[in-house]
């Protein structure tokens, strides 16, 4: 099964808040918190806050071919 084109734009997007929060400095040090900017980008994109980490941190893979054409080429 394909990625869809949307879920790649809403995983770049999600990417792109939490870079723009976590750049975010006062005093010269990051204002907001990892955990306060994973909730706050879940919250606005209606993900679970564990969603996003995985999505952030790269822990989603997007698969390039699906199972059974990786089994079509074997026989």
């Amino acid at each position: 099964m394909a990625v869809k084109p949307n879920t790649i734009r809403l995983h770049q997007d999600i990417k792109k808040e939490f870079d723009k929060m976590s750049n975010v400095r006062e005093f010269g040090v990051q204002k907001y918190s990892t955990d306060y900017i994973l909730n706050f980008v879940a919250a606005k994109y209606y993900r679970a806050a564990k969603t996003v980490e995985n999505i952030v941190f790269n822990r989603v893979s997007y698969p390039t071919q699906n199972q059974t054409e990786l089994f079509t080429d074997l026989q």
